[in-house]
């Protein structure tokens, strides 16, 4: 099964792709969000593209689990993007992918050495989470 994460921003959507034949998950590209329905599209585009069976949205929770602001707005992407599409849109836990890439950045040298690299938080984040995804229905 290829699934697509979504980490999704005000400003940036970072997407990764990953696939439960490998177990292994990888940046996919950053999305300027320019609009829900720009996104819609975009994300359809990505979806038909890359054979995309089910999507995952990072779900901003407190460091505690409890509710955020951002919490919210994922909740009512998620309930829009599985209207919009055929397949299986899931929410799972980020919380702590935000503050790992952050660690990743500083030991990489900072963001100046990250954005050389190529790298970007957004897509990082994306797959970090669905790495954790992959891993648990691994073991279950």
């Amino acid at each position: 099964m290829n699934i697509l994460a979504i980490d999704h921003g005000t400003k940036r959507v970072g997407l990764a792709v990953g696939s439960t034949e490998t177990g292994v998950a990888a940046p996919l590209k950053l999305l300027e969000n320019r609009g829900e329905a720009h996104l819609m599209e975009d994300i359809r585009a990505v979806v038909a593209g890359e054979g995309i069976d089910r999507v995952i949205i990072g779900l901003p929770l407190s460091e505690t689990g409890g509710h955020t602001a951002q919490e919210g707005i994922a909740r009512a992407f998620a309930a829009k993007l599985g209207e919009a599409l055929s397949i299986p849109v899931v929410l799972e836990d980020e919380r702590l992918s935000s503050r790992e890439i952050e660690n990743h950045m500083k030991a990489m040298g900072g963001k100046k050495a990250w954005k050389e690299s190529g790298l970007d938080r957004d897509t990082a984040a994306a797959a970090l989470f669905l790495q954790t995804y992959l891993d648990k229905l691994r073991t279950e």
